[in-house]
């Protein structure tokens, strides 16, 4: 059994909930660990973003055949603390079931959750909401954003050709 572990009242990220951006993601690979969530698939998280070129590069990439997005395949605890943030897990939840789900692989798990969640924001692809505030986007897998020209897909990657 695993004890729980409580995220100090001063930690920075204690009152919100991190929150999906809209972004393409999907899955690929086997089930591995899972937590106690019914949301987490334990299956690792590929991330879909469109690239942004400017006239110059959008050229040179035409010419060179480059792709028009890039993939980024998330490790496994990434990949939980990803479905997690929904909208409806806060922070201290996210440390717990990352913590019932790796143990001693996550520790320090509430500086390794700080660190994930920093990294997700600094990227734009996830947000800090206040515990109570609206979310007025999907989060769902599978959804290519309003803004992006991304080709629809299936949010199983391990169905691709």
């Amino acid at each position: 059994m695993t004890v729980a572990v409580d995220v100090p009242e001063e930690h920075p990220l204690r009152a919100y909930r991190p929150v999906r951006m809209p972004v393409w993601w999907g899955w690929r690979g086997e089930v591995g660990k899972r937590c106690t969530s019914p949301v987490h698939t334990g299956r690792l998280v590929v991330l879909r973003i469109e690239k942004q070129f400017t006239r110059f590069e959008r050229l040179l990439a035409k010419l060179f055949r480059a792709p028009g997005e890039v993939r980024r395949p998330l490790d496994a605890m990434n990949s939980l603390i990803w479905e997690l943030s929904d909208g409806t897990h806060d922070f201290q939840t996210i440390v717990n079931h990352l913590n019932d789900a790796y143990q001693e692989e996550a520790t320090p798990v509430i500086e390794r959750s700080t660190a994930a969640i920093r990294g997700f924001v600094a990227l734009g692809v996830m947000k800090l909401v206040p515990d109570g505030a609206d979310i007025g986007w999907s989060t769902e897998p599978g959804r290519v954003p309003e803004n992006q020209d991304l080709e629809a897909r299936d949010p199983d990657v391990d169905q691709w050709s």
